[in-house]
């Protein structure tokens, strides 16, 4: 399966003789295990299926003797005959649900083990709803000389970052591949274990926070994203349990902002149209803009947006950029949909309209400003601005 998927990049790398090897070895070693598992029931199977006739053979054996001697009459070893005829079959059914029982039980046990495991923060109860709200409000988010290192690493991935996202803000994050962005963003998400007293959520730890809790409030899109085999319009609505299918207005507010509207509208079914495995039938853009549709439909404290627009042109990335500013000041008066806003990418473009930048450099932030400020000031955000400038010019 993962030779047909990776079929393109198998064929442009010329690799068509390893990935022939490979399946011939995967395929020799099949049918040896299954050779092994043939013998074993070649073996087996015969010896369940005749064990009628050697209860038979047995029966009248021993029963005819016993005729000879007189301690059987012919009648009574006739009716011995019949009543172990009709317990030979439910004997053989008792044999197959043992086997079938044994190998039900070593898949439950594998399942136990999975259910059994103790879940990561399981026992953080969840805030009451009136502190949920004001958590983001007072002091937004904040990230205090955090450090990072990977269990099998050998140095930080992150060291001494400082920085404060408060309510209303657009702050963005730029930095070279394998700066330490990414990692900086599962951070900011929980999904890396952090050191107690690094990222603070208003004043509550991050730590202390329950995943639904901390869900809730911080909202990430990826550029990566994941879409399910379903229509467009639930894959866009599935995480919001207060959606209102009849709500079509707001619906194409959100395809608009994403810039997705009009190509919705030339689908087969338009909103309705199945997206296949994946969203196999989408391009990386629409993928990346369902997703960020997905983000946008319902309201959250902070909104991150990791390089999602790393797959659009910069046409469609600066109506998305305006879009995604009007989450915080919505021209409608529908209320704002994220109370701050952090942009993480390597373009420069996507930073102009930021309240304030920090340039991330080997896991440490090197450089930090307004964006006309950074432009004037010789570093690697000057080099960005003006390689881009040149390619786009």
């Amino acid at each position: 399966v993962s030779s047909l998927s990776a079929i393109d990049l198998i064929k442009s790398k010329t690799m068509r003789e390893w990935s022939t090897r490979r399946f011939e070895k995967e395929n020799q070693d099949m049918l040896r295990r299954s050779m092994k598992i043939a013998w074993t029931r070649s073996f087996v199977m015969p010896m369940l299926s005749n064990l009628e006739h050697f209860l038979k053979i047995l029966v009248l054996l021993i029963g005819g003797m016993m005729v000879i001697q007189e301690d059987f009459t012919i009648g009574q070893l006739t009716a011995f005959i019949a009543y172990s005829a009709l317990l030979t079959f439910p004997l053989m059914g008792l044999g197959w649900v043992t086997t079938m029982f044994q190998q039900g039980l070593i898949g439950l046990t594998s399942i136990q083990t999975v259910l059994q495991q103790d879940l990561p923060r399981a026992k953080l109860l969840p805030l009451t709803e009136p502190k949920r709200e004001k958590l983001f409000a007072k002091n937004g988010l904040s990230v205090k000389n955090l450090n990072y290192c990977y269990p099998d690493g050998y140095k930080d991935v992150l060291r001494k970052i400082n920085f404060t996202i408060r309510p209303g803000q657009i702050i963005g994050i730029l930095g070279r591949i394998g700066s330490g962005k990414s990692t900086l963003v599962n951070a900011l998400n929980r999904y890396l274990d952090i050191s107690p007293g690094s990222i603070f959520l208003g004043e509550q730890d991050l730590t202390s926070l329950s995943d639904n809790d901390l869900r809730n409030s911080i909202r990430t899109v990826t550029q990566e994203p994941f879409l399910f085999s379903d229509t467009v319009e639930n894959n866009i609505t599935f995480a919001d349990t207060e959606y209102d299918s009849n709500d079509l207005e707001h619906f194409r507010e959100i395809l608009n902002a994403v810039a997705l509207e009009a190509e919705v509208e030339r689908f087969p079914k338009k909103e309705k149209t199945m997206v296949g495995e994946k969203g196999i039938m989408l391009s990386g853009g629409q993928k990346q803009r369902i997703s960020l549709a997905r983000a946008m439909l319902k309201p959250c404290d902070l909104l991150i947006l990791d390089n999602v627009l790393s797959a659009v042109d910069y046409e469609t990335e600066r109506h998305l950029l305006r879009e995604i500013y009007k989450l915080l000041k919505p021209e409608t008066n529908r209320p704002a949909q994220a109370k701050s806003i952090l942009i993480v990418s390597h373009r420069v473009t996507s930073m102009g309209q930021a309240d304030w930048i920090l340039v991330l450099d080997e896991g440490q932030i090197v450089d930090e400003g307004r964006h006309t400020d950074l432009i004037k000031r010789p570093g690697y955000y000057q080099q960005m601005w003006e390689l881009q400038n040149d390619h786009n010019s």
